[in-house]
Parts: C-alpha cells; structure tokens; sequence
C-alpha cells in the first residue's frame, strides 16, 4: 500500500494561516485538511506561525487605539499586562497578638463577597 502525498496550494495555505490565526488546535487544522500533524507542519510551518502573529497584531493594534482613545478597561488591561502594573490591598490589624493569626481568602470568596455586599 502507497502512502498518498499532499501538495500544498494557495488556498490550503491561506485556510491553514486563517484557522492558525483563530486559535484552532493544530491537530484540529491537520484533521480539516485530511492530513496528520507532521505533514501540517512540513508544508504549513510558516503558515502556523504567521496565522498567530498576524492575529495577535491585529487584536494588539485594536487594543492599543482602544487604550489611546481613553477606553477605561483596555487602558488597566495594558497597564497590568505591558506596564506592570498590579493591584495591591493592604489590610491593617490593631491589637493585642495572643496568637498567630492565619487568614486565607480565595478570589472566590472575594467575588462572593462583592456581589453580595449591600450598601
């Protein structure tokens, strides 16, 4: 039994840099175009990589205006994420120390808290 070759063309190509840049699982990729993984990635290496930057370029480049233009969420979001920038709470105690105190709070806790908290 002969092993079926792939040739690659324009539109493969195009579809591989499309699906690569939605974040489609290259497993997923090789299964639509009928082929296994290794050949995905012997004919479609620059196809993956590109598919990812390019969608990752673009969405940078919407975020990037987005914060530019004042937009308050994606202004925090670049901050956080490229400036380093965190938020941090401090807690003060007073009072006499008997004994060591443990205090554990998970973000969901704080979240109940949050949503649950009247005023």
């Amino acid at each position: 039994m002969s092993k079926m070759t792939h040739t690659p063309s324009e539109a493969t190509r195009a579809m591989v840099q499309t699906l690569s840049g939605f974040g489609i699982k290259y497993e997923d990729i090789a299964l639509y175009l009928g082929i296994t993984r290794p050949t995905l990635d012997k004919y479609y290496k620059n196809e993956l990589r590109l598919g990812t930057i390019k969608a990752n370029s673009t969405i940078a480049e919407t975020l990037y205006k987005k914060a530019r233009d004042g937009d308050t969420t994606a202004c925090i979001f670049w901050l956080k994420t490229r400036a380093g920038w965190r938020e941090v709470q401090k807690m003060e105690l007073e009072g006499e120390v008997k004994e060591k105190l443990e205090m554990k709070t998970t973000l969901a806790d704080l979240m109940v808290k949050n949503y649950t908290k009247k005023e």
